[in-house]
């Protein structure tokens, strides 16, 4: 799901980016003009790209047309003629003076697609029905970038066959938008990009069929509605471009030539931070075995470029979990998490240092394989960094189960210790619910004398709750101050 929110911005970003429109060029459009912007194009994704037909720039008026011819992409990409069918996408890039442009899209070719899979093949289509692509770029802007995509509904149609099953796919979502800014980072290094998206549906329905001739199975998902953001500071966009093109035009050197070590330096540390958060509602599932249910899950990603020092962030939330099975028995239900909250966080220096010491060595630049010697300063740097997992304060439930959890740990001068805190309600329910279940299930049973021996470990807490305090250094652990026997 990530990606497909990602990808219209990354389109959008690339469709407009200033190595594309560099030429200050003004209305009307000329041949001229088309060649320069052709040009702009094969810096990025080589010559080929033009002399092959995949791309190509047609002065219209006022305008430049811009066609892509996706069948010739994927042959040049290495895919089987006629593995895709579909008309030319194109979009219209006007001239506005003073380096900017403006660019539109009103609609999207269907894909029709017919290619082999590694046990058998796949065919099917795919369409944007309702698609507008708006976008801005102008150099003397704050926002010098600005982009707009709204997509009616998009539909995919597949399926896969092969000697053991047929899988037939039917996915639709729908009301999707999206919009992209770009602007110079305060610091004046590097451009800050931020995006915005949601849709309004998504169902998906996928049948299987054995080639046994058994009964097919149907899978079916739906969501009632999505939202999401994504933030990229300090994106060091000039110099990764500078990167790509020396690749693209040097490629096929070996070795590497030193220069290119300078631009790959130059482009640390990447980006400063990265942070995507996303959510998704009323979400469905039916299948053969019943339906599952969620008010929402909600995700969050952050993560730091090669900077000093380094951080990342993974995040989940999940509420309003529900299972309604008639295969199951009556007792699933009430051990069924109904809601989870977690994030973890992650910092240490290094990274950076890392990154110098890899571009440092002869072997990395050779062949892209590190040598034993940098390796160990690689792991050096990581581990006298003082790495540290930040546990946040989190909570785990069920009908009969409260847990919460929060907690760290960390490396220090290569020693690993830290201190995670668990309380818990409902232990004594959760026992009894095990006990209940122990006669016709032997997990159950070893489940029951887990938690029971933990509950002898536990110390009481506020409002009944039952708490551990678990602590560990130098190889050795502790609950509640009391050893736990380790082998050793």
């Amino acid at each position: 799901m990530r990606i497909r929110r990602l990808l219209p911005a990354l389109l959008v970003t690339a469709a407009t980016s200033p190595g594309c429109l560099s030429p200050a060029l003004a209305a009307p459009a000329t041949t001229d003009g088309a060649r320069q912007l052709e040009q702009g194009y094969a810096d990025y994704l080589t010559r080929a790209v033009v002399d092959k037909g995949v791309v190509s720039v047609t002065p219209d008026g006022d305008d430049y047309v811009v066609a892509w011819d996706l069948e010739k992409g994927i042959v040049l990409l290495g895919a089987d003629p006629g593995a895709l069918k579909a008309a030319r996408f194109s979009y219209r890039l006007t001239p506005t003076g003073d380096g900017a442009w403006r660019l539109a899209a009103d609609g999207f070719p269907t894909l029709s697609i017919d290619a082999p899979t590694d046990a058998g093949r796949m065919t099917g289509t795919f369409e944007l029905r309702g698609f507008g692509l708006q976008g801005a770029y102008d150099p003397a802007q704050t926002d010098f970038l600005r982009a707009k995509l709204g997509v009616d509904v998009a539909q995919a149609k597949f399926k896969v066959v092969d000697a053991q099953q047929t899988a037939d796919t039917d996915a639709a979502e729908t009301g999707i938008s999206g919009e992209t800014r770009a602007k110079s980072a305060a610091d004046g290094a590097g451009v800050d990009v931020a995006s915005v998206h949601s849709i309004a549906s998504l169902t998906e329905t996928i049948v299987g069929a054995a080639a046994d001739g058994s009964s097919p199975t149907a899978l079916t998902y739906s969501i009632g509605g999505g939202v999401g953001e994504a933030t990229l500071t300090g994106l060091r966009a000039k110099e990764i471009a500078e990167c790509w093109k020396y690749v693209v035009a040097h490629g096929d050197e070996a070795p590497i030539p030193h220069e290119f070590d300078d631009k790959l330096r130059a482009a640390l540390p990447l980006w400063t931070n990265l942070k995507v958060a996303g959510k998704l509602s009323d979400i469905v599932m039916k299948a053969p075995f019943g339906e599952a249910k969620a008010k929402s899950v909600a995700e969050t990603i952050g993560l730091s470029g090669l900077t000093a020092p380094a951080t990342a962030e993974f995040g989940v939330q999940v509420d309003g979990v529900t299972i309604d099975s008639s295969q199951a028995p009556p007792w699933a239900a009430k051990l069924t998490p109904a809601s989870l909250n977690f994030d973890l966080k992650f910092s240490g220096g290094g990274f950076d240092r890392a990154a110098q010491i890899a571009l440092d060595d002869p072997s990395f630049a050779a062949s892209g394989d590190l040598s034993p010697e940098a390796q160990d300063k690689i792991d050096a740097a990581l581990f006298g960094g003082d790495p540290k997992l930040t546990l946040a304060p989190g909570r785990l439930s069920t009908p009969t189960l409260d847990l919460t959890y929060e907690g760290e740990a960390s490396a220090v001068a290569g020693d690993p210790r830290g201190r995670l805190v668990v309380s818990a309600d409902g232990l004594d329910k959760t026992l009894a619910l095990m006990q209940e279940i122990a006669g016709a299930d032997p997990e159950a049973e070893a489940a029951m004398l887990s938690l029971t021996y933990a509950k002898g470990l536990a110390k009481p807490g506020p409002d009944g709750r039952l708490i551990w305090t678990i602590e560990f250094a130098g190889g050795d652990v502790t609950v509640n101050g009391s050893p736990l026997p380790m082998e050793k």
